[in-house]
């Protein structure tokens, strides 16, 4: 490994690595300005070059983002899961950092095994 770093200098203080905690899962109406990391999930039902508006049956949400091409694989219609800041002072905004397609997801499944979850962490605290 040696004869590959000759030449080689690394310089200045490394970044400490950031470590993020888990986003813990939200419903739109649930949604809290202070919380700086969450996931939401719902359905495309509006879409621009640059934001999209999410429904998850308990509010819309409008999702935007810096990253050019970040919906560009994402259409009306489509079932996706976001992680993101929450930024509810103007309306119910996010800042998407992250978009994943979850199309074929059931979701009145999953929202009532999240309830599950959600009681019961609640229930041994």
């Amino acid at each position: 490994m040696r004869e590959h770093l000759e030449g080689v200098r690394l310089g200045g203080e490394m970044e400490e690595p950031r470590i993020r905690r888990a986003a813990p899962y939200r419903r739109i109406a649930e949604l809290r300005e202070d919380e700086e990391w969450v996931k939401v999930m719902g359905v495309v039902v509006e879409k621009k070059d640059s934001e999209i508006v999410l429904d998850d049956g308990s509010g819309l949400l409008t999702v935007f983002s810096d990253k050019e091409g970040m919906f560009e694989e994402i259409g009306v219609g489509s079932q996706i899961r976001v992680f993101g800041r929450p930024m509810l002072s103007v309306g119910k905004e996010m800042k998407a950092e992250i978009v994943q397609k979850v199309d074929g997801l059931d979701f009145e499944l999953y929202w009532k095994v999240m309830e599950e979850v959600k009681r019961l962490e609640e229930e041994i605290r």
